[in-house]
């Protein structure tokens, strides 16, 4: 599969990070599990790269969780936060481009 240049963070990529990331799996042990590689993974993960349903259950499988689980997820079922850059991210989703101007100026000060 081609990988994209821009990120596409979709609910189902966020998934499937949340998944391993609340199991504490580094990259590098699931892209083994899954036969890919570890930039293969964080690409699933940030939407730059569709994964196919067979890496995806392999993936759901070594998390230990079940395609249940996964789709239930999908249907709305909350993500608990599971780190606060994720939980900052979450909500500069729902920030209108207005607002995010001030907000993008604030982080700028921060860094500099």
């Amino acid at each position: 599969m081609k990988r994209s240049q821009q990120k596409r963070i979709t609910l189902k990529s966020k998934v499937i990070r949340y998944m391993r990331v609340s199991k504490r799996i580094a990259q590098a042990r699931a892209a083994l599990a899954a036969d890919c590689s570890e930039a293969a993974v964080g690409h699933y993960e940030t939407g730059r790269m569709d994964i196919s349903e067979e890496r995806l259950a392999k993936l759901i499988k070594f998390y230990g969780y079940t395609s249940e689980d996964f789709q239930e997820f999908l249907k709305g079922k909350s993500l608990p936060v599971i780190s606060l850059k994720d939980e900052c991210i979450s909500l500069l989703d729902h920030i209108d481009d207005t607002k995010l101007r001030a907000v993008h100026a604030v982080l700028t000060s921060f860094v500099q």
